[in-house]
């Protein structure tokens, strides 16, 4: 009966130290879900703050990440916005302080905003 009992602790003991073993060499992936690359909104910057009416000012979105899509508002209707993609031209008609907002978007829901102010004056 001993040499049984031998037997079987030196058949478990290696199994039981397999398992540990396999489990402990297990890692769990820390990367977001998706293509692992992070939509970071870096800066938006307006060429001029301060323009005259009707003049025109570039506004620029620098942005990290892979498949962006860029919606540009301005807080007043009048607010004209030409253009696409990380870079916009601006103008209004008319003078005061205008919130130029720009939200990003990536193909893994991720999601980020900034705005920039423009101040015209007449």
């Amino acid at each position: 009966m001993k040499e049984k009992f031998t037997h079987s602790k030196w058949l478990v003991l290696p199994a039981v130290l397999m398992v540990f073993l396999a489990f402990s060499s297990c890692k769990k992936e820390s990367s977001p879900s998706g293509d692992g690359s992070q939509l970071e909104f870096v800066n938006l910057v307006a060429e001029k703050d301060t323009i005259v009416v009707q003049e025109v000012t570039k506004v620029k979105a620098t942005v990290n990440g892979e498949n962006l899509t860029y919606t540009w508002k301005c807080d007043n209707e009048l607010g004209v916005i030409d253009g696409s993609g990380a870079e916009i031209l601006f103008t209004i008609c008319h003078a005061g302080k205008f919130k130029i907002t720009c939200d990003v978007k990536d193909n893994n829901n991720h999601q980020a905003t900034k705005d920039v102010y423009i101040t015209t004056v007449e």
